[in-house]
């Protein structure tokens, strides 16, 4: 999944669809032109908007995901069909995860909800391989993580969550943990794989449980075709402007000339000080791609506001 940056994402260039990222996340998209437009689009920020009931935003620096059909001959797409243990097209229930206090949430201070979303260039469904979800799971987090802890027994020597703790679980559950619905049954909650429309935008709570499900059929055909991709969807997440430091909205800047991803759900104040370490500005040495100066004032805007309004 490693990429040279800057490669971003291009339409009509078939190379950066296939070479140098794998299957899945596109690590170098967050500031590629293709990621900025739909970020500014009206439809996207009024969507925000509504959700937060607040005017004034600041977008993520997140990234588009793409799944390719096997007649790419893409080394990511040939190991993960070698490693999955789960049928093509159904749900894996062990993969639906939140994000929970990932984000902001509770770290404020008080109980805040953030959003996410998702806007594919296709249409997507299951057959092409689409998102996830567990339609007011974001209400029952608590419980629905007590009832999918009960079938696992894990090892106390090692840290929760750490890559011992989760090697060393075992599963003590009936069946097979992939297909383990009673998680959400038994809370009247009911997974189910979504069917969206290429250009539409679907906006969630980012405590809402969900997950990638794998296309009922790599090869494309049943799909767009052999030689196109089986998905390609934009992820992007905003948040309200007054949450974010003067430091950290200048840090945004340094990033954006640095070609830097600013993930929703990462530490942003490690995340500040990574960039004014490496930003040459700052005394570093890393070489910026851009000029945050010389950018639209809509990506400005949504990258620091106060720079804009000057």
């Amino acid at each position: 999944m490693t990429q040279t940056r800057p490669i971003g994402w291009k339409r009509n260039d078939v190379t950066t669809w296939v070479e140098g990222h794998g299957d899945g996340l596109m690590t170098s998209t967050c500031h590629c032109d293709s990621m900025w437009f739909a970020r500014t689009r009206p439809g996207v920020i009024k969507g925000f908007q509504a959700a937060y009931q607040e005017e004034e935003l600041t977008a993520a620096f997140d990234r588009m995901s793409v799944n390719l059909p096997t007649a790419a001959g893409n080394e990511g797409v040939t190991k993960r069909l070698e490693t999955t243990n789960h049928a093509h097209g159904r749900l894996n229930m062990q993969e639906l995860h939140t994000h929970k206090n990932s984000f902001y949430d509770e770290r404020n201070g008080a109980p805040f909800t953030d959003f996410y979303s998702i806007i594919p260039l296709w249409d997507m469904n299951q057959g092409t391989g689409a998102t996830a979800v567990v339609p007011r799971s974001h209400k029952l987090v608590p419980e629905i993580q007590a009832l999918r802890a009960r079938h696992w027994e894990t090892d106390d020597r090692f840290g929760k969550y750490s890559r011992e703790w989760w090697a060393h679980r075992k599963w003590i559950g009936p069946g097979k943990p992939n297909e383990d619905v009673s998680q959400y049954s038994e809370l009247g909650l009911t997974p189910c794989v979504t069917n969206v429309r290429a250009g539409d935008m679907v906006i969630f709570d980012t405590a809402l449980f969900h997950s990638g499900c794998a296309a009922a059929d790599p090869t494309g055909a049943t799909g767009h075709g052999t030689d196109h991709l089986l998905r390609a969807i934009y992820i992007m997440g905003m948040t309200p402007t007054r949450l974010k430091t003067p430091r950290e909205l200048h840090a945004r800047r340094l990033a954006y000339e640095l070609d830097l991803p600013w993930y929703p759900d990462h530490n942003h104040e490690q995340i500040t000080e990574q960039v004014f370490a490496e930003h040459t500005s700052q005394g570093g040495n890393v070489q910026s791609v851009r000029d945050f100066s010389k950018a639209s004032k809509e990506i400005q805007q949504l990258i620091d506001p106060t720079f804009a309004a000057d």
